[in-house]
Parts: C-alpha cells; sequence; structure tokens
C-alpha cells in the first residue's frame, strides 16, 4: 500500500510518519487487504490540528474520515477511530462488495470540475435594473480539476456515502448508465435521486 503524509502549516516528523504508516497497515491488515494507497493530510489550525485520512480500495471504493485534537498524533487517532467504526460497521458488505468487483472493479468515468468565485456582494443587494443585467452573469472560475464519477449500483453508492464524511455522492447508475445522486437528509435518512438513464 502506498502511504502518502502531507503536512499544512506543519512539519511531519520522522516518529509520526512511522506511527501513521504502521497504525493504517495495521487497519488495512485487519479488515482487507485491496487497499492500493492512503492518503493522509495533517494541517494546524491556531492551536488545533485537523487530520483528514483518503483510502482507496483496489475495487474502486473510497473511504474517508476526518479528526481534531489538540495535537497531530490525537488528531490522526481520532480520524483513524472513525474510520475503523465505519469499516465495523460495513464489514460484511465491504466483504461481499470485494468478492463481487475483484474480476470487475468499478468502471470510472473522467468529469470536469470547476472551483466557482462565490458572487460579488453588489449582485446580492441588486435593484430590479441590475437584476436584469445579473441574468447575464457568469460565473468566475478560480480552478479546475478532474473528478471521476463511478459506475455503481445504488446500494454502493450508499455504502460509499457512509464510507466518506460528504453530504451526497454522484455516481452512474450501473443499471441504465444514467446520473445518479445519494444525499443525506437533515433527518439523518439517506435519499436516493434518479432522474433515469440518459437520452
Amino acid at each position: 500500500m502506498q502511504i502518502k503524509i502531507t503536512g499544512k502549516n506543519l512539519d511531519i516528523g520522522a516518529a509520526f510518519q512511522e506511527h501513521v504508516e504502521s497504525r493504517l497497515h495495521e487497519i488495512a491488515e485487519k479488515y482487507f487487504n485491496g487497499v492500493t494507497s492512503a492518503m493522509v493530510v495533517m494541517e494546524k489550525q491556531r492551536s488545533q490540528f485537523q487530520a483528514e485520512i483518503v483510502m482507496h480500495l483496489t475495487t474502486g471504493l473510497v473511504m474517508q474520515a476526518k479528526g481534531h485534537g489538540s495535537d497531530a498524533y490525537g488528531a490522526f487517532d481520532q480520524a483513524l477511530e472513525r474510520m475503523e467504526k465505519r469499516l465495523r460497521r460495513y464489514k460484511r458488505k465491504l466483504k461481499s462488495h470485494v468478492k463481487k468487483r475483484r474480476r470487475q472493479p468499478l468502471a470510472r468515468h473522467a468529469a470536469p470540475s470547476f472551483l466557482v468565485a462565490p458572487e460579488p456582494e453588489e449582485m446580492l443587494a441588486a435593484t430590479p435594473a441590475e437584476e436584469e443585467s445579473a441574468e447575464d452573469f457568469q460565473p468566475t472560475v478560480v480552478a479546475e480539476a478532474e473528478e471521476h464519477i463511478v459506475e455503481m449500483t445504488p446500494g454502493e453508492a450508499v455504502m460509499q456515502l457512509e464510507l466518506q464524511e460528504r453530504p451526497f455522492f454522484i455516481f452512474r447508475n450501473a443499471s441504465h448508465g444514467g446520473i445518479n445522486v445519494v444525499y443525506r437528509r437533515d433527518d439523518g435518512h439517506v435519499a436516493w435521486l434518479d432522474p433515469g438513464p440518459c437520452h
């Protein structure tokens, strides 16, 4: 398993790097041996530390967890504990998924992703005349990247949502190829949006 550890506003020491690598290998061996890579980003925010762990499975699933603490070790351990809780909860489903996907990993489709600047303040308090000209307003793209939309079943998409700390997950429905979304509602339930196949 390839492990990449980076620090924002702090230096990553050899002892901490060793701690991270041994704990990640331990988790990977305990739950499955199909982890291709892991990335850990440590960030210092004033007196607090934030850790983000992202693990990629050979089948195409991605796991993600975040943690906070008063030191780097505490933040990382909290993130790892959260990830392990999810893994325990989904261990049976993950094993079934890995078995099913061993021969045929999830198909990934490249999709451009754009980071857009927020609307200017003057647009938010516009007069009616200004509102008409605001219809022609084009947002300013401040960054471009490439994301991947994975082709999977709705059940796999719900599991993927649960394995990551994000409010929604976009995927291509394996049964008809259309773009679908699963998202977490305010009441804690997961909703599934399926507009049907693309024409």
